[in-house]
């Protein structure tokens, strides 16, 4: 069998698991990775990664996860080669983009011992000791593997079914026999904004108003709204959080959206180089920061800059703050309820396809909708 078919069958073997003939040991360290799962999905995806090794190779050492450990291997290539592809396959929203070995907790030069793992970077201290116990657990003290990987994929399933219900819930569609206006639409956003680890938010909003924008301004009239890109440090080669392209496949309009960071001149200058050498004729940088700049000086320095930008490059950048941009865009809408259901779509696809949009932020936004009087609550 391969590596794939390996996962692939402890997967069907998963869904008929009896968790009582598991042992409490591992039900406990496994349950401590999973339920902090929405912000370490890579260390999930290293451990199943870990673990398949040691089922393929036992004789592996799998706490030495790089060819350039003494008797290492490439934890990475099998992860990018097989676990990342079975994820996308069958847990897409705790998918990483490529690996799991990008981020500082996974790709650093540290073997995954009890005594070196101390200096992963691991903020949650109860998740390093479970993540580290589990690979003690099968390399030294020569546990199964397979128990922790089919109780791993117990979990996962679980996990999925339960976003699944609350993502069908959340698909009915908003009613539109209810008055609203943009300054009730903005105090939504705020709120929402406002939850823990929301900095995918603005750019699904702001995303969401340019579907609207799209089909009623001149400006857009043959362009082609790119779909939203992922929002991961291993995404390198996209201009923007929102791109919108020629139809000749060359960028013309960026966004990128700064969650609570106030907009400096250095923030200018990067647009400036990353957008050298391209047909981009316009650039926004928006922020949900109170202030939307770093001072009041910066901001002049910034608005002078701007200016010399256009005489020399005739090359247009804006700088703004996230709830002055949607007042204006929205003045533009003809139909605000089309727009608060491209919002909500448009959230449930992101949290099926990633972490960067919770179910606590599905959840809120319901709340809220409900709160405003724009969703009548389900009896």
């Amino acid at each position: 069998m391969t590596p794939y078919d390996v996962l692939d069958n402890l997967l069907k073997k998963s869904k008929s698991l009896n968790t009582k003939i598991i042992n409490a040991s591992v039900i406990e360290k496994v349950d401590i990775v999973i339920k902090n799962i929405d912000k370490n999905k890579s260390l999930v995806s290293a451990l199943i990664t870990s673990l398949l090794k040691k089922v393929i190779t036992p004789n592996q050492d799998i706490r030495y996860h790089r060819t350039d450990f003494k008797n290492g291997y490439s934890a990475r290539s099998l992860d990018t080669q097989v676990t990342t592809t079975f994820f996308k396959n069958h847990f897409p929203r705790y998918s990483n983009k490529e690996t799991a070995f990008l981020t500082l907790a996974t790709r650093e030069k540290i073997p995954w011992t009890l005594k070196e793992g101390k200096n992963l970077k691991i903020r949650n201290e109860k998740l390093k000791k479970a993540f580290l116990a589990i690979l003690n657990d099968v390399q030294l003290r020569k546990e199964n593997p397979e128990p922790y990987l089919l109780y791993f994929l117990f979990q996962l399933t679980k996990l999925s079914r339960s976003d699944d219900k609350i993502f069908e819930i959340s698909y009915n569609k908003i009613e539109e026999n209810h008055i609203t206006n943009i300054n009730m639409i903005i105090s939504m956003f705020k709120e929402h904004f406002n939850l823990k680890y929301s900095s995918r938010l603005p750019v699904v909003a702001i995303y969401s108003a340019y579907q609207e924008l799209m089909k009623v301004i001149n400006r857009y009239n043959n362009k082609i709204l790119m779909p939203l890109n992922v929002h991961t440090s291993s995404d390198k080669h996209s201009f923007g959080d929102i791109e919108i392209y020629n139809k000749e496949g060359t960028p013309f309009e960026i966004i990128e959206v700064k969650h609570n960071i106030p907009i400096d001149r250095f923030m200018i200058f990067d647009i400036l180089k990353k957008s050298r050498n391209t047909r981009i004729e316009r650039y926004y940088i928006l922020t949900t920061h109170p202030d939307n700049f770093l001072s009041k000086e910066e901001e002049q320095y910034i608005s002078e800059l701007i200016l010399k930008i256009k005489q020399e490059h005739n090359f247009e950048i804006i700088a703004n703050g996230i709830v002055p941009s949607l007042k204006y865009y929205l003045r533009f809408v003809d139909n605000y309820f089309k727009f608060l259901n491209n919002y909500s779509n448009n959230l449930i696809v992101e949290a099926k396809s990633s972490t960067e949009v919770n179910i606590d932020h599905i959840k809120k936004w319901k709340e809220l909708l409900i709160k405003y009087n724009i969703e009548k609550k389900n009896k």
